[in-house]
């Protein structure tokens, strides 16, 4: 009987030292605010992945796109509700690398809420590859809360 009460403390240990070497976090991006954007999603997700990569621990991260913020995440704004933004179309080439290099360096998985998409009649064509939609926002904020990821808001 002692024998299976020290494999259970075993598997309950090397479970958590598994988890504990990983840093997980999502970003609930809702602002149309470019500036609010770069600076508490593009460096806060810089930031995170060099602090924890400088402790050795693996860094996931997911970004879920909602409310103001669909503008970002188009890559051909000429189809899309927000073809004649100024402030869309002058800061699009900035944010596609950025937002590129968060995918390609850090790789960090956007998903954008469909049913948004669908009420703005933003084409799933328009997107950037690299983002995701097959489910709405609330969906993919509980799959990553319920495995595990840190809940942080940008709105």
């Amino acid at each position: 009987m002692n024998w299976i009460k020290a494999m259970i403390v075993i598997c309950i240990l090397g479970t958590s030292m598994m988890y504990a070497d990983e840093a997980k976090a999502v970003y609930d991006v809702t602002s149309g605010d470019s500036a609010k954007i770069e600076k508490h999603m593009i460096k806060s997700i810089k930031n995170v992945y060099k602090h924890y990569k400088g402790q050795n621990k693996e860094v996931k991260t997911i970004v879920v796109i909602s409310g103001d913020a669909y503008k970002y995440f188009i890559r051909d704004l000429s189809d899309s509700p927000y073809a004649k933004d100024k402030s869309a179309t002058e800061i699009q080439p900035k944010f596609i690398s950025a937002l590129k290099e968060l995918n390609d360096r850090y790789n960090v998985t956007f998903k954008m809420c469909s049913a948004g998409m669908k009420a703005r009649g933003i084409k799933q064509e328009t997107i950037y590859k690299f983002v995701h939609a097959d489910a709405i926002k609330n969906v993919y904020l509980i799959d990553a809360q319920n495995d595990g990821y840190a809940y942080i808001p940008v709105h």
